[in-house]
């Protein structure tokens, strides 16, 4: 079985159960996601009420594509490719929602 790829402790020896400091690891990142989404949603509410305001439609498919391209781009790994497509249309299509319910 392959071991794990998570930090080590201080002393740099294996912690003793490398699957509860991994999965501690993922809840602190996940953390963060959720901090950066809640950034990123208050941000969509703005343009939401911008567009509104400027009667221009809530769906830009140019834009869409270009970003999800551009998240793809920032990958070291290309082989999350299809993943990080997957989350960002789901990450716009809840902004979309975002910005119509407001």
């Amino acid at each position: 079985m392959k071991p794990l790829n998570i930090q080590t402790n201080r002393t740099g020896e294996t912690p003793p159960c490398p699957l509860s400091i991994a999965r501690e690891q993922i809840n602190h990142i996940d953390e963060e996601i959720i901090s950066l989404l809640e950034k990123r949603f208050n941000i969509v509410m703005e343009i939401g009420e911008y567009k509104k305001e400027n009667n221009l439609p809530v769906l830009d498919e140019e834009r869409e594509k270009k970003v999800v391209k551009t998240c793809i781009g920032y990958l070291k790994n290309k082989n999350y490719s299809k993943a990080v497509e997957d989350i960002y249309t789901q990450i716009m299509g809840s902004s979309k929602e975002l910005e119509r319910s407001h």
